[in-house]
């Protein structure tokens, strides 16, 4: 019996056909049978020419045939394409990097989806390819270094082999800092006990990113101060001077971290003071979790008011909102209500926050965000003029439509958000 994805391939494998677009109008496919899985290695044995490597990374055969072995679901599927297809797939892989053009744009957003599901299968012929991608110039810039290395997780077990193959040259570019971000995380759960970076050319590594003024580095800086416990103490202490001295906040929060973990009271009272800063409150309540400092966390800093306005502050300087805190938060309203989507009584909050013009040709952006359920703010949708009933009735609407709630109504209005309420209408 045949199958759309054998089908498809069977298509796209033909003399003159397109892989890639045969396979894309699958949509969605999960990978289920060890049918389908066969069809599929041969694919990869099978693979057409790449198209010109200025051309989008999706009209690539290889990136069709890899969004389909991410999607695997079965064992039987799995087997398959872990003895067939991940060998000739990590070959592939090779053959990319060894060409003159692995660093464009494109290949190389094709080459690390690649390493990304060599990861997601968890076998040995997974590591030379990724180690042999994190030192090829150009292809240490990809994006998806970070996802490549969240792969490895606790449960991977290729985690040590993999940071034991990085060690020795360092990787450089993007690819860099994600391994010292990975090395950071397996020692402080203590996977390992000799950093990576706890070396001559580790140390000169984590100077240069502590010492980059460019505010673009910063969050390097922080991956840099977040190795510091893990260093010898000769090499630590001029290094914990320069966290301390940032000018990032957050760089600096790191830094007490590490002294605080090193037995420092002077970092427990640093990140003590930070919890009653509304922009970096969160963080710094959760290194003294993370260090069982718990008492050192200040009244003030539990109030619901304030917390709430942290809560706020936090998810608006998130990359994918602002990027960072506001020039202005205030609290708007708060209440107690009967809310829907949660079924329960619950205190919400809305808080309307301003950034500030960044340029002669940009106006200033103003909102209104709710906490107390989902935090969120309808960007557009809600502003501090409207009254907050109508703000309230509105996420009502839009956290019921999340939820695919059958009470969603089929167009999020203040009137049927009032309703839900119990709001008078209009008021």
């Amino acid at each position: 019996m045949s199958s759309p994805l054998r089908d498809a391939i069977a298509r796209g494998l033909e003399p003159g056909a397109d892989l890639a677009a045969a396979i894309h109008e699958l949509g969605d496919y999960p990978l289920r049978t060890a049918e389908d899985a066969e069809a599929v290695c041969e694919a990869l044995e099978r693979l057409p020419a790449e198209p010109e490597p200025d051309d989008q990374a999706t009209r690539s055969p290889l990136h069709a045939v890899l969004g389909i072995l991410q999607a695997i679901e079965t064992r039987e599927a799995y087997e398959v394409v872990a003895e067939r297809g991940i060998p000739r797939l990590a070959a592939v892989v090779t053959e990319h990097l060894r060409s003159p053009e692995a660093a464009t744009p494109s290949r190389r957003e094709v080459i690390a989806f690649a390493l990304k599901v060599l990861g997601l299968y968890r076998v040995p012929e997974a590591i030379g390819p990724i180690a042999e991608a994190a030192r090829c110039p150009g292809v240490d810039e990809a994006y998806l270094w970070e996802v490549i290395f969240r792969t490895f997780d606790a449960q991977h077990p290729l985690r040590l082999p993999l940071c034991d193959r990085l060690r020795d040259p360092l990787p450089k570019g993007f690819a860099g800092i994600t391994y010292l971000d990975f090395a950071n995380t397996l020692a402080r759960e203590g996977f390992i006990d000799d950093h990576p970076f706890d070396n001559t050319e580790g140390v000169e590594r984590l100077v240069g990113l502590l010492r980059d003024s460019d505010p673009g580095s910063f969050s390097k800086a922080q991956s840099a101060a977040a190795a510091l416990p893990f260093l010898d103490p000769s090499a630590r202490q001029p290094l914990m001077a320069l966290a301390m001295d940032h000018p990032a906040t957050s760089v600096q929060m790191e830094g007490a971290w590490a002294a605080a973990k090193l037995g420092s009271e002077a970092g427990i009272r640093f990140l003590g003071r930070l919890c009653l800063d509304v922009n970096h409150s969160l963080q710094a309540r959760l290194y003294l979790q993370e260090l069982d400092r718990h008492e050192a966390v200040p009244p003030r800093a539990h109030e619901p008011n304030f917390e709430a306005m942290a809560k706020m502050v936090d998810w608006l300087g998130h990359p994918m909102e602002f990027g960072r805190a506001p020039d202005e938060i205030a609290l708007l309203d708060t209440r107690e209500l009967l809310w829907p989507p949660a079924n329960d009584m619950r205190r919400l909050w809305l808080f309307r926050y301003r950034y500030a013009s960044a340029g002669p040709d940009q106006a200033e952006t103003e909102g209104v965000g709710m906490v107390g359920s989902i935090t969120f703010s309808l960007f557009g949708e809600t502003t501090p003029s409207m009254s907050p009933e109508d703000i309230y009735a509105l996420h009502c609407c839009w956290e019921l439509s999340v939820d695919d709630d059958p009470r969603a109504p089929e167009a999020r209005s203040i009137a049927a958000g009032r309703a839900l309420l119990g709001f008078p209408s209009g008021g």
